[in-house]
């Protein structure tokens, strides 16, 4: 990273510091086998199919299972559009993804989405997001009532009941 880049970016990370991290984790009943689920959530490509805040993603890079393993993502908020990269861990044989941010930039997310077996027809999702943002965490809770792991199940789940 460029020196100019990374002072701007420590710069806003000193400047930030009052607010802490967003951390909120919500647990929902999907209408999808736990399998169906994961694989849907893990094409995170078509994220912005569902996802109504994300904009554009970007995949950079692909693992050796062809799966997204770096992807630039554009969120657009009330009054704010955010750019930001996420690195992604898939664990097919628990039925989770994983996420994470580079730590040197001046937004940090990274979170885990766990899918477990219900019966044949449901699944409980197990979803967990930290945000920590250049922005206050009060307008984060603002744009998401408060818990945006729940607005991200809920966008999930209705793109399910819509797609499957």
């Amino acid at each position: 990273m460029p020196a100019l880049a990374l002072a701007t970016s420590q710069l806003v990370r000193t400047a930030n510091a009052a607010f802490p991290p967003a951390t909120t984790e919500v647990a929902a009943t999907l209408p999808v086998r736990a399998h169906v689920a994961y694989e849907v959530f893990a094409d995170t490509s078509d994220t912005p199919r569902w996802l109504s805040v994300i904009q554009a993603a970007h995949v950079l890079e692909r693992g050796i299972d062809g799966r997204p393993s770096k992807v630039s993502f554009r969120a657009a908020f009330e009054r704010a559009t955010l750019g930001y990269v996420l690195d992604y861990e898939y664990r097919p044989e628990d039925l989770t993804v994983a996420w994470r941010s580079s730590r040197a930039g001046s937004i940090n997310i990274d979170g885990e989405a766990r899918f477990s077996p219900l019966s044949n027809r449901a699944c409980l999702m197990t979803y967990r997001l930290s945000l920590e943002l250049p922005i206050s965490g009060d307008w984060v809770a603002r744009h998401y009532d408060g818990h945006a792991a729940s607005a991200v199940v809920g966008d999930f789940r209705e793109h399910l009941r819509r797609c499957l």
